[in-house]
């Protein structure tokens, strides 16, 4: 069966700071509506649901994820940046086990970092520990921030990735890339014989986009790659599923 990864933030929804000029909520927090589709990208993702594998992939935590509502309901999602896959809406305690192995020799890494940040002036939201998977908080002059955990951390157990003021220490082993594949591998999946589609954003996104027989990437994202696409005026979302649809058509 032919797949579809998709990351969500900026790449299938949107905030209210992105103009879409035909536009339907997605996700309500605290009684205000905070997340929207394109009602264009919405309808082509209804229609694709019913010819390939849609599968979310986020560094939303489950509770984040669960606020949306994309109008379909995905038979599997992958949270946490893998580290969390629903399977029917239901955390699969089976992948979050193995999960929690895969990342366990960064944990003195994690706990480091979290205890950095804990202490740093810069930071301006509180410091997380998600669900023992990664570190995630908020900082001010962020790129500093960055440069200095860099010369502290070992980078070869941990990423240091940020986007705008947000902030995570990921293992290593906790990429998008690695739980595609895993999940491929997993449910007997291939690339030879199914066409893996890959769609999204920041530089979480970039190994994944690249491993997929055919990639998206936002046009801020530098990939060069002949198998990548990302020549597209609008809205990303629109442009990547309308392209997705025609390749399914074929």
């Amino acid at each position: 069966m032919d797949i579809l990864f998709t990351d969500l933030d900026n790449t299938l929804i949107y905030s209210r700071k992105t103009f879409i000029e035909d536009k339907i909520n997605v996700e309500i927090y605290n009684g205000e509506e905070i997340s929207f589709m394109s009602k264009y990208s919405n309808e082509l993702l209804c229609k694709l649901s019913a010819h390939l594998l849609i599968v979310p992939i986020t560094t939303r935590t489950y509770t984040q994820y669960k606020r949306i509502n994309l109008g379909i309901l995905p038979e599997y999602v992958l949270c946490a940046n893998g580290g969390i896959l629903l399977k029917n809406g239901i955390i699969s305690e089976e992948w979050y086990k193995k999960s929690l192995d895969i990342v366990k020799d960064s944990a003195s890494e994690r706990k480091k970092a979290f205890d950095i940040l804990k202490k740093d002036k810069r930071r301006i939201f509180e410091c997380r520990n998600i669900d023992d998977l990664f570190i995630f908080t908020k900082c001010d002059n962020i790129e500093d921030v960055v440069e200095e955990l860099f010369q502290r951390l070992d980078i070869g157990l941990v990423d240091i990735l940020y986007n705008k003021e947000k902030l995570y220490i990921l293992p290593k082993a906790l990429n998008k890339a690695d739980m595609i594949r895993r999940f491929i591998k997993e449910y007997k999946l291939s690339k030879d014989k199914d066409l893996v589609f890959a769609a999204g954003d920041t530089e979480f996104d970039i190994k994944m986009i690249e491993f997929a027989n055919i990639g998206f990437a936002h046009k801020d994202l530098n990939i060069n790659s002949k198998n990548v696409f990302n020549d597209y005026e609008g809205l990303f979302s629109d442009f990547y599923l309308e392209e997705v649809f025609k390749y399914i058509k074929e």
